[in-house]
């Protein structure tokens, strides 16, 4: 894939991002695909899970302001 070889990101940092959002949006197919090839660009155990662990919190984190309907606006401002 050009966009993962030719990017701004490296290609290992590439699959790593799309192994995080393979897992937040649960496609079976892509997991295995993202972990084989960042594995075969060096990507070690730690990488892999660390990739997981950060699409997990961002998930929880945008269920919970999602859920109890936390004002965009006002934390868009907390960001500032």
């Amino acid at each position: 894939m050009g966009l993962f070889s030719k990017g701004a990101i490296n290609e290992k940092n590439a699959h790593l991002v799309s192994l995080g959002t393979s897992a937040a949006t649960k496609c079976t197919y892509c997991i295995p695909y993202h972990i084989s090839e960042a594995k075969r660009l060096g990507a070690t155990k730690e990488e892999i899970k660390t990739a997981i662990l950060i699409a997990a919190d961002v998930m929880k984190m945008s269920t919970l302001f999602y859920g109890n309907e936390f004002d965009l606006e006002a934390f868009i401002a907390m960001l500032k």
